[in-house]
């Protein structure tokens, strides 16, 4: 180990690190379907064991949102399913003898609502079984747990936020509002660093061409003209992100309001920047990508759209409604630890002896018993660490029109390393599309290619555990930008408080620290973070697609020491001045890794539109035989709302009806 890793505190056995990512990812892809849960559940012999119920003590053992190291796509949560991607067989499914009403494959919100929504449609003895490839329920609406001073702390381990749930489908609504909780109404959220006079800053790098200086009360995403002047910058850089931010000049003069907006829909943010704009190729980096998108994954129309600089001396009026805005933003609705707090309700619904009546609110610290999520004589099941390998159905498809379809589907997953079949009257295929046609190879070959042009973005947050923040208020901040770094920044997160009353703000305590891309969790945002995964620059003139597959590769391929050397050297770096140090003032760190993150619409820049107007998601989501589809995907659009409006058109579609009359005679 080099010294400057030492001086970081690389060789301290924080956590449950060294147990958790201790195989790479090679090795682990070759072991077809050999899952980690066990290796996963183990914790620190020191670990302080809260109390699940009165007669349980919860540990990362029994409950995972307290493991730390590798999550989101942790080991042992994909390599079956990549190995059934490229080929490989698999074993020969063992059967259990289990069949059920209903078999969910995929554990996150449109899974869990679909299964909800079955059992509320056909009766609370319905049989339901749901399978999910990771450790714990909840796709991306996991939280992340820790411990510290006797105290709870807890984020969001993915998906953060609902958006507009006042604009939500009355069903959807009325949904959530049965399992105990109403995000129409507001929540009282305040931030008591702020309220301490504890500001934002910039850290301007010393490998990135700054002084090392940590600038006071600077967004850097949103400069003031008097830093960008004053600051340690390059001469270049200073130049174009004036340019940038704060330019006079209409950079598409001599072109009409119309012209504008049709050039701008043609070419790439990166275009826009370079030809009209005049920044320089070095500059680039110091300026954010749009949403979870590089500047070449989107056309600067979508960029300007979603509130990228650059273009407010166009004369060119924005379109409505961008989730940026803030009329978008203050109808969104936030929570503690992220959305993981409704998927927790509806596991209640399915499974009632894991958690006890009450509302979002008064269960946030009351945790999942996982022990009762599979037991044999309960009528819903959820089933972790169970990746599906084949789904398919039994017997002959019926020959007439009109015949009823009344054959069982097959349903084989790789649990610890064996094979296992279920069979259920019907299935809801509630993962990944771009999983389906690998399940399922008998679908039609149209609806197959439409599974495929669901690919997703990768996504990271990463979660820290400090022993202390006396040194942030020592400097003033609350949060730190981190231009042209791995991180594009870290926050300090407010500690949760019981019954939205004060949260404990004594600095000698430990606080939870989220490092983020830039903006938000979207790794192609930042060009540093995808440089370092893929041990490149992403070339030029590739899809939105294709960009996506190749950041995913380096990011399943990139080790945790590498997300972990860069929360060290940037915390020390910023605040190591006013005392923090990082070998000593770290406890725990959890990186959440979504390789297959947010769900994407077509992007106009790359997909045609449909010569029939019908959408790929359309044509994806299709019922075959007992198979439905539910999940993001089948929305395009990556939202909490639209995938639980899936579960339920997924479940409506089973629903007989047998009067005689069809759509197709």
């Amino acid at each position: 180990m080099e010294n400057s890793d030492k001086k970081l505190g690389m060789g301290v056995a924080i956590s449950r690190r060294d147990v958790i990512h201790g195989v790479t990812a090679t090795a682990l892809g070759a072991a077809l379907a050999r899952t980690h849960a066990a290796q996963a559940a183990k914790g620190p012999a020191d670990a302080a064991p809260l109390a699940n119920t009165a007669e349980q003590a919860a540990t990362a053992a029994t409950y995972p949102p307290l493991r730390e190291g590798m999550r989101g796509a942790h080991p042992g949560a994909f390599e079956a399913a990549h190995a059934r991607r490229d080929g490989a067989p698999y074993p020969a499914p063992r059967p259990t003898g289990e069949s059920y009403d209903l078999v969910v494959v995929g554990g996150g919100l449109s899974g869990l609502a679909a299964a909800c929504f079955y059992r509320r449609r056909f009766g609370p003895n319905a049989r339901v079984l749901v399978l999910d490839n990771h450790d714990d329920f909840g796709g991306h609406a996991k939280r992340n747990e820790f411990v510290s001073d006797g105290r709870i702390l807890m984020t969001t381990g993915g998906s953060a936020y609902f958006v507009a749930p006042d604009q939500w489908t009355e069903n959807t609504q009325n949904f959530v509002k049965s399992l105990g909780a109403d995000f129409t109404v507001k929540r009282k959220e305040s931030n008591p660093f702020a309220q301490m006079g504890m500001r934002p800053a910039t850290f301007l790098s010393h490998e990135s061409g700054g002084d090392g200086q940590l600038y006071p009360h600077v967004r850097f995403t949103e400069p003031t003209l008097e830093f960008l002047k004053t600051a340690h910058l390059p001469p270049r850089v200073r130049q174009d992100l004036i340019a940038v931010y704060h330019g006079t000049a209409d950079y598409m003069h001599g072109m009409t309001k119309d012209q504008k907006i049709q050039r701008l829909q043609t070419i790439t943010y990166k275009q826009y920047l370079l030809d009209y704009v005049k920044v320089a190729p070095e500059s680039l980096p110091w300026l954010p990508g749009v949403w979870c998108l590089s500047k070449t994954a989107c056309s600067a129309w979508f960029a300007y759209f979603r509130y990228a600089p650059g273009f407010a001396t166009l004369g060119v009026e924005r379109a409505p409604y961008s989730p940026e805005s803030p009329q978008s933003a203050a109808a969104d609705f936030h929570l503690p630890a992220g959305n993981s707090d409704l998927a927790r309700l509806m596991v209640r619904e399915l499974v009632p002896q894991s958690l006890p009546q009450g509302t979002w609110q008064s269960l946030e610290t009351t945790r999942v018993r996982y022990d009762t999520l599979d037991q044999p004589t309960a009528p819903a099941r959820i089933r972790l660490s169970s990746i599906a390998v084949r789904v398919q159905h039994i017997g002959p498809e019926p020959v007439g029109m009109f015949e009823p379809d009344t054959r069982q589907v097959a349903v084989d997953y790789m649990h610890e390393g064996k094979c296992y079949r279920v069979t259920g009257k019907n299935v809801i295929l509630a993962g990944n599309n771009n999983m389906i046609p690998y399940l399922c190879p008998e679908m039609p070959e149209e609806q197959k290619a439409a599974l495929h042009k669901a690919v997703r973005a990768a996504n990271q947050t990463t979660t820290v555990l400090i022993r202390n923040w006396e040194a942030f208020k020592k400097a003033g901040v609350n949060r730190v930008d981190t231009p042209t770094r791995f991180f594009g920044g870290f926050v300090l997160g407010v500690p949760w408080a019981p019954n939205e009353g004060v949260p404990d703000m004594d600095p000698k305590k430990g606080v939870l620290v989220t490092f983020m891309t830039g903006a938000n969790s979207g790794i192609l945002n930042n060009e540093t973070m995808t440089r370092t995964l893929m041990g490149y620059d992403m070339p030029d003139k590739l899809s939105m697609q294709e960009q996506f597959r190749m950041v995913r590769m380096g990011l399943l391929q990139t080790p945790f020491a590498t997300f972990e050397r860069a929360v060290r050297s940037q915390m020390n770096d910023a605040l190591g001045p006013y005392g923090f140090d990082a070998a000593r003032d770290i406890v725990g760190i959890t990186v959440n890794r979504w390789p297959h993150g947010f769900a994407m619409a077509q992007n106009s820049l790359f997909d045609p539109p449909s010569p029939t107007g019908e959408q790929p998601c359309e044509i994806a989501r299709r019922r075959f035989g007992r198979i439905s589809i539910a999940n993001s995907d089948a929305s395009g659009q990556d939202l909490c709302n639209t995938a639980i409006d899936q579960g339920f058109r997924a479940v409506e579609e089973m629903v007989p009806h047998n009067y005689g009359y069809f759509n197709r005679i």
